[in-house]
């Protein structure tokens, strides 16, 4: 069933996921993404630690019956704010060149993009409180 409570779990799951992948093997994250060009190794690392950050975050917030709307909007801006960053990055060449690392991102990004839509929707959908 599409509940709030099983899509931010979903969206914390990713974001723990990734984060470990990127705390833990930022060099490798790195050249997957950027071959020639990779993205600094503490930029990887950094942007792990608020994933893992952010993931457990949205676990606490999947815990509470109806979360306030202003929280949802700030996870999912989160999440707009990944994919814009995706696809900034890979527009300009920067960081994200590799065609592996341009499928993944992509596919992250579509995946980031739905839970942030799912979100919002589903809050919505169980009330205006």
């Amino acid at each position: 069933m599409l509940s709030l409570k099983n899509v931010m779990r979903a969206n914390a799951t990713s974001c723990l996921a990734f984060g470990a992948l990127f705390a833990l093997q930022p060099s490798l994250v790195a050249n997957f993404l950027g071959g020639a060009s990779p993205a600094p190794e503490s930029y990887i690392l950094i942007l792990g630690i608020l994933l893992i950050l952010n993931g457990l975050h949205l676990l606490w917030a999947s815990r509470v019956p109806l979360a306030q709307k202003e929280l949802i909007l700030y996870f999912s801006t989160g999440d707009y704010i990944w994919v814009i960053g995706s696809v900034g990055l890979m527009i300009s060449g920067v960081w994200i060149t590799t065609a592996g690392g341009m499928l993944v991102a992509s596919a992250v990004a579509l995946m980031v993009g739905l839970f942030g839509i799912l979100q919002m929707t589903t809050r919505k959908a169980m009330g205006h409180c």
